[in-house]
């Protein structure tokens, strides 16, 4: 096997959610394989900061405001990043939105805000960078579902309802596109030290139960979660597709 097979030389990323958490990590490890990365979320000063460092390093990034639950600003980041770049050849799916509380007062606001989002905003941006990958000739979506998903976590019903859809998007998307050398898979994180660990109540003893729960008695860190990503966005993993692959220290194995 070459190592060519996993660079993404002349390939064009968008990453939604590049301003924070695992967004950060992904992006700047798309960009070190050769990827121009389309930092996208919906407040600029957090996405600034990325593509500053991702230049630094030699890269090639832009930011790009969006609100992937709105489908004319989905349509207006794909379009900006075709005039900056050409087209799209891979799109991660990483934006989410989740509320912690007992499922009995989750409002409709919050169910619709986080489902407008996490599921439907993957849908939108999909569809949107799908005429660009087809006219290639080939692509890459990987979607950022979660852990949750597995463990049926308490207090997060909207947020894990939301993060099972995207399996279920994923494998649907993936029987539709492959003609067209499209592939669609999930990653499914397990708990990294970011700012969505903030939720809970007792943190210390939420990351103390993670690593007991783990086989790796690590955190995970944002390397991690750009590898797997530049592999799934390479032509490494061209016979891959409707899958979901879990990052998270062998805590859930299934």
């Amino acid at each position: 096997m070459s190592l060519d097979q996993f660079s993404l030389d002349g390939r064009v990323a968008i990453v939604t959610g590049g301003g924070g958490g695992l967004g950060v990590g992904i992006c700047r490890t798309l960009a070190a394989a050769g990827a121009a990365v389309v930092v996208a979320g919906r407040t600029p000063a957090t996405l600034e900061p990325v593509v500053a460092a991702i230049n630094e390093e030699g890269g090639k990034a832009v930011t790009v405001e969006v609100d992937i639950a709105n489908k004319a600003s989905v349509e207006a980041m794909v379009a900006k990043t075709v005039k900056a770049f050409g087209g799209v050849d891979v799109l991660v799916n990483n934006a989410a939105v989740y509320h912690l509380r007992p499922w009995t007062e989750i409002t409709e606001e919050e169910w619709d805000e986080v489902h407008g989002t996490n599921l439907k905003g993957y849908f939108l941006c999909a569809r949107a960078a799908y005429p660009s990958m087809k006219e290639r000739g080939n692509g890459r979506i990987i979607n950022v579902a979660s852990i949750t998903f597995f463990g049926g976590f308490p207090d997060l019903l909207d947020y894990v309802a939301s993060k099972a859809g995207i399996v279920g998007l994923t494998r649907a998307m993936a029987r539709e596109v492959g003609v067209d050398k499209i592939t669609v898979n999930t990653v499914a994180p397990g708990a990294f030290p970011t700012d969505a660990e903030k939720i809970h109540h007792d943190l210390e003893g939420h990351i103390r139960r993670v690593l007991e729960s783990q086989a790796l008695k690590r955190r995970g860190t944002a390397e991690d979660i750009g590898n797997l990503m530049t592999f799934l966005a390479s032509d490494a993993s061209s016979f891959i597709t409707g899958q979901m692959i879990e990052i998270d220290g062998g805590w859930m194995m299934h």
